[in-house]
């Protein structure tokens, strides 16, 4: 499944998407004109092959990295 997180700004979008590479997971940031205006999301996909640890792992990372970029 692919699980949108909104983040609204594309600034931040793209901030968020390049902060989490550099952690090592890798997420797509989407903003406009694929999506609205001031709507902008990264989407992360989930794959049957990653395991509970991989998951864990890049939620922390994912928190980590929201909070540092003030999204969270």
């Amino acid at each position: 499944p692919i699980i949108p997180v909104l983040i609204g700004d594309d600034g931040k979008a793209f901030r968020m998407a390049g902060a989490l590479e550099d952690e090592g997971v890798v997420v797509n940031p989407i903003v406009s004109p694929a999506v609205p205006p001031n709507s902008s999301l990264i989407r992360i996909s989930v794959m049957a092959s990653l395991s509970d640890e991989h998951i864990e792992t890049a939620t922390r990372k994912i928190t980590k990295v929201g909070k540092a970029q003030g999204i969270i």
